[in-house]
């Protein structure tokens, strides 16, 4: 039960408020308003006034003024203690309540691709289904690193080869050429490798044998287009693709749950084993039995098994 006194405005009207006593505490370990002052980024004279404010408001004098020098009184020696092992509570609390929400926050390092067709359709049903757990995605093609604290977790193309990470196989993904819906209803049928290359063929720069691979699984070991584009992510491949500038390498399955699939991105001919790689969960090998990592985790391949 809530002690009566305060739970009614009278008992808290009698206690100073926290600036006030952050003021007293460091001016009673310093002995100067000054010093206080310069500590708590405030002007000596905005603490002499705190001091002066509490003292009114408890009825007796906290301090012993002589020029410059301040000396606490019986009393404030008294109060100091009992406002000095008070603070330390509240800063004690407050650090656990921190410390036990980052242990809450799960900070994932994804590719935007990824991030696009996996992690943000499925966000929704991760906070439904871990209410206590917030999910921070950071997206960029830049390599995070998980063993110096950048992540607690990455999802990474390829292979991670580390003795202290813990490297888990999520999807393995295969080129699949798409195009849009318009775009395919403006040309003529692409029945064969053979009818790409009367097409604009869209590339990504980080990857820019893709086309040559896909083609050699299709039996055709040196296929282009009329023409090329070239952009530096997937994303921006995607973008060209929607607009109807050519026919992109996309990955499969991870493009069958992108948003706008079946009609701005459709797929062409079928996949080859080009992109013959996965994506992977990584994490260190001492954070795998940690709950948020295995919540995550679990979370993860349910998403990609739907």
């Amino acid at each position: 039960m809530i002690d009566e006194k305060y739970s009614s405005n009278e008992g808290r009207d009698t206690l100073p408020s926290l600036a006030n006593l952050l003021a007293f505490e460091a001016a009673a370990q310093s002995r100067s308003f000054a010093e206080a002052a310069k500590q708590l980024g405030r002007t000596p004279s905005a603490v002499s006034h705190a001091i002066r404010d509490m003292e009114q408001k408890l009825g007796v004098p906290l301090f012993k003024r002589a020029g410059r020098a301040v000396v606490l009184t019986d009393a404030g020696e008294e109060y100091f203690a009992s406002v000095r092992d008070a603070l330390a509570m509240l800063q004690s609390a407050t650090r656990r309540l921190k410390q036990g929400r980052e242990h809450h926050t799960i900070r994932v390092s994804a590719l935007p691709f990824f991030t696009s067709a996996v992690l943000l359709p499925n966000l929704g049903r991760f906070e439904r289904e871990n209410p206590d757990y917030e999910l921070r995605i950071e997206t960029s093609n830049a390599y995070a690193d998980v063993l110096n604290g950048d992540a607690d977790i990455a999802i990474r193309f390829g292979r991670e080869r580390s003795d202290h990470l813990y490297c888990k196989p999520l999807v393995g993904v295969r080129g699949q050429p798409i195009a849009s819906a318009d775009y395919l209803a403006s040309t003529s049928d692409i029945n064969s490798v053979q009818d790409l290359e009367k097409h604009t063929l869209i590339h990504v720069r980080p990857n820019k044998a893709a086309w040559r691979e896909w083609g050699a699984t299709q039996g055709m070991d040196d296929l282009t287009g009329k023409s090329t584009l070239t952009f530096d992510s997937i994303l921006g491949a995607l973008d060209a693709v929607k607009v109807g500038r050519g026919i992109a390498l996309s990955m499969s399955p991870l493009i069958e749950t992108y948003p706008g699939f079946g009609q701005a991105f459709v797929p062409v001919l079928m996949p080859g084993s080009s992109f013959g790689s996965v994506y992977n969960f990584v994490c260190r090998h001492t954070n795998v039995e940690d709950q948020k990592i295995r919540r995550t985790l679990r979370w993860l391949e349910n998403s990609l098994s739907r």
